[in-house]
């Protein structure tokens, strides 16, 4: 390895009694992009914000240029010249973007109010250091009149404030991104690269890390398993560093084994505005349908307009043979149609609620006495055999929804709807921000789901997730439905993905 600008030695962390790093080393060299890999509850993020500031180690060294620093909060992370761009972005939508990039630091005249034209003459130097991707932002405009692709942009433009930064972190970055921010991001990052940064990337997506990432760091456990240059290993190498054996990711599949003969989901002429126009589906027991497409596609809308989320213009829809008029998701429920949504943080689970309650939340009925009354017991025997299916790794079924990995905040989704006994499930991005380890769990619940005659809609983005959990693929391009394939062995990605480009 070459010149080390930061290195974290022997760091130790516990929460509660509860050792999430063991003794884990990190070294970050400048001009490169260093991955930080591990499954759900391996360290990594922990490490991340321990070197940013936002968490304070209970052991350990941390050297920038060879010096010992301490690095108690973020503020003084930042005045090393370490920064992050956080998961959860730190947004005021009602101010300007200038305001947000210097907030907390505005600059002043002397008789105390924003100084406006000393604030954007520096808002547009700092803007230049995007090159290219910041020159559609316009530094007036609020921020919320923009996407998370541009706030993710002027996160990173908080970071250019100071002429010191030397360490910049990213914290599962394209979780939130269509492809083309992606491709925005992505030449952002080489471009920091190539001006000496040192540059840590957290991220679930191993395909990620093999396009962007120079160095790989796997953690496993609380532990440090190793570093590795990208270059010099593959997939299932660094998937076998991760969860410490091989791992085949989609199960020994048969596809189309467990699909029955009887139709549970036929869907006509489904139409809305431009989102979408004139599909048609049908799904037979214990099918998987993956329905695949490029963002803008209307895979979403469509399978939220079946499910009564988003509205329709038109079309019928009938479930095991009888025609059901779903105006409301509360319609959608009593046809025994669930949905496992896109975001599971915003819409599928109540984070600052009990796995009990998230799980119990969609069958009340099931939890009730003779006299509509709550039984504790049966909630609770109904959270617990929830858990158990899903194999749900907490505390118990008290703890709260929001302190879960989330690969567990998914389960619990499914739980849901899997226990409140829907016949047919709709999943939207199922595997979305969780680790391979938890992937793997996933389809093999879905695969487990469909041995049991279920129907599932599964939409996903992931072409390798469509291909190797689907028994038949729905390709959409512009709201139009443009291609139908009956998976197989050896199926290649490129057959599918033609049908998803505008001819």
């Amino acid at each position: 390895m070459g010149d080390v600008i930061l290195r974290a030695e022997h760091i130790s962390k516990s929460f509660y009694g509860n050792q999430v790093l063991d003794n884990v080393e990190l070294s970050l060299e400048p001009g490169k992009v260093h991955a930080l890999c591990g499954e759900n509850g391996a360290g990594k993020s922990t490490v991340l914000k321990i070197i940013t500031g936002i968490y304070t180690k209970d052991a350990g060294e941390i050297y920038l240029e060879g010096k010992e620093i301490d690095v108690p909060n973020v503020d003084t992370a930042k005045k090393y010249g370490i920064h992050v761009v956080p998961q959860e972005m730190q947004m005021l939508p009602e101010l300007s973007v200038a305001e947000n990039i210097f907030i907390g630091n505005l600059p002043r005249t002397k008789a105390g109010f924003i100084d406006w034209k000393t604030l954007y003459k520096r808002a547009e130097e700092v803007k230049a250091m995007l090159g290219a991707a910041g020159e559609k932002i316009d530094l007036k405009k609020k921020a919320g009149d923009y996407g998370m692709g541009t706030w993710q942009l002027i996160e990173i433009m908080r970071a250019f404030t100071t002429d010191t930064i030397k360490v910049i972190a990213f914290d599962e970055p394209t979780s939130s991104l269509s492809d083309k921010e992606v491709e925005v991001l992505f030449d952002l990052i080489r471009g920091l690269r190539e001006k000496g940064l040192a540059i840590v990337y957290v991220s679930h997506r191993l395909k990620e890390v093999f396009e962007l990432c120079d160095q790989v760091s796997v953690f496993r456990d609380g532990k440090y398993i190793g570093t590795r240059e990208v270059k010099d290993i593959n997939t299932n190498d660094l998937i076998a560093m991760m969860i410490g054996r091989d791992l085949n990711m989609f199960g020994d599949v048969t596809f189309g084994a467990d699909v029955q003969d009887e139709v549970a989901v036929k869907a006509t002429n489904y139409s809305h505005g431009k989102f979408y126009q004139d599909i048609n589906i049908e799904v037979h027991k214990g099918e998987i349908l993956g329905m695949y497409g490029l963002v803008g596609a209307g895979r979403t809308e469509f399978v939220r307009g079946l499910f009564g989320a988003d509205p329709k213009d038109s079309g019928e829809l009938e479930i095991f043979g009888k025609k059901v008029n779903i105006k409301i998701p509360r319609d959608a429920i009593a046809a025994g149609i669930g949905l496992v949504t896109e975001d599971r943080r915003q819409e599928g689970l109540l984070l600052i609620q009990s796995i009990k309650w998230n799980i119990s939340m969609t069958n009340f009925p099931a939890i009730t006495g003779a006299l509509g009354m709550l039984d504790m017991k049966k909630e609770k025997a109904y959270a617990e055999e929830g858990m158990t299916k899903f194999r749900v790794k907490a505390t118990g079924i008290e703890q709260v929804a929001g302190g879960l990995s989330g690969g567990n905040q998914q389960k619990v989704v499914l739980a849901k709807w899997v226990n409140a006994d829907c016949q047919v499930l709709i999943v939207d991005e199922p595997t979305r921000g969780i680790d391979v380890g938890a992937k793997a769990e996933v389809y093999a619940a879905l695969h487990a789901l469909a041995k049991q005659g279920k129907a599932i809609i599964m939409v996903s983005s992931e072409l390798p997730e469509i291909l190797g959990v689907s028994d038949r693929i729905v390709v959409m391009c512009e709201g139009k439905q443009t291609a139908e394939i009956v998976n197989r062995p050896g199926l290649s990605e490129e057959e599918v993905i033609q049908y998803a480009f505008s001819k």
